[in-house]
């Protein structure tokens, strides 16, 4: 069984289908899903798509995947039956430079995704789940978790002692502020909610700031690390939150551009950057980063060091595989903390 896309883009709801088993070929595997979720790209690549419009009503969606492997085919040595694996959905990004052309093979985009009992994936990209982690918990990890991985370890290059600021209490933003704390550094988490600031604090960030309440939350966060900044921006909403990102970065700063478009409404400020920001770029000598998940090496990193921190995913909600669709309305409707995650299997 599986879900295809259908008419998502007009009735919000997934078809459920029944496919033949497949069967993996030279250098595949043949995975059993246990666990699976939605993250803000699959809804763009259901709707109004990613790159070249939407994908096909038969596409089977999401690219977040935790399984076990049942069967090899010829040649495989990198996964062996009975192992439990994930993997991150540019799966041709195993290491060094991101190139651009790798997004052609992407799961749950131009080829199946992962909201279905089986697939077929290629071997060398499987990565073996710690045994400190569930099926549901690796399920986590393949989008935002790496997403989040890049933007605050690898590209960010955050340091004990350091501000991070994110926006929101998504999947990215949560993972932000776990790494940022493993690291040792200071984070600061901007929300419209009271109750979601709280849970945060519980999670672990040091300072909370309601932008409804505070709409310049940038002053906020100069006020909060006496005039200093942050060192890392992560900007999960788009171009309408940049100028605040700019004004709350110290010197020397790196923003991390990851959201394409605001999850809500009201993080709509009134068009573009304004020009008088801009120099800020200059002045306080700031880099902006585009952030694209991340590679199979740093997929890896990022498991071993949860495994030698123990930490553990966010997660807000786990449906069962029959109630698909409304886990995916759950999700979009804005009111989880962390991850929802589908049980498959």
């Amino acid at each position: 069984m599986a879900y295809e896309i259908g008419d998502f883009a007009i009735s919000r709801r997934m078809r459920l289908v029944e496919r033949p088993d497949p069967e993996p070929g030279p250098g595949e595997a043949l995975i059993r899903i246990r666990a699976t979720g939605p993250n803000a790209r699959d809804f763009a690549i259901m709707t109004t798509g990613v790159y070249g419009g939407p994908a096909p009503p038969t596409r089977i969606p999401l690219c977040d995947v935790a399984g076990e492997v049942l069967a090899v085919g010829a040649g495989v040595s990198e996964a062996a039956p009975g192992d439990r694996v994930t993997m991150t959905h540019y799966w041709r990004w195993l290491d060094g430079a991101w190139n651009v052309a790798m997004r052609e093979d992407d799961f749950g985009q131009t080829r199946d995704g992962f909201l279905a009992e089986k697939a077929v994936v290629p071997a060398e990209a499987l990565l073996r789940i710690p045994n400190s982690l569930s099926f549901a918990q690796a399920a986590t990890l393949p989008s935002a978790g790496l997403t989040a991985w890049q933007a605050v370890v690898e590209k960010g290059r955050l340091q004990p002692g350091d501000t991070l600021v994110t926006i929101g209490t998504g999947g990215v933003s949560v993972f932000a502020l776990q790494w940022a704390k493993m690291l040792g550094a200071r984070v600061i988490v901007t929300s419209s909610s009271d109750e979601k600031l709280a849970r945060m604090r519980e999670v672990g960030a040091d300072e909370t700031i309601n932008y409804r309440d505070t709409r310049q939350w940038s002053e906020a966060v100069m006020a909060l690390t006496e005039g200093r900044g942050a060192q890392v921006v992560i900007n999960n909403v788009g171009i309408g939150e940049l100028d605040q990102c700019l004004e709350a970065s110290a010197s020397g700063g790196r923003i991390m551009f990851i959201g394409a478009s605001p999850v809500t409404s009201d993080r709509l400020q009134g068009g573009p950057l304004a020009p008088l920001r801009l120099p800020l770029l200059i002045i306080r000598d700031l880099t902006l980063k585009g952030i694209v998940v991340g590679s199979r090496r740093m997929f890896a990193d990022m498991l071993a060091a949860m495994d030698r921190h123990s930490i553990k995913p966010v997660i807000d909600r786990v449906f069962d595989f029959a109630d698909a669709n409304a886990a995916l309305a759950y999700a979009a409707a804005g009111d989880k903390l962390g991850k929802v995650v589908i049980r498959v299997n």
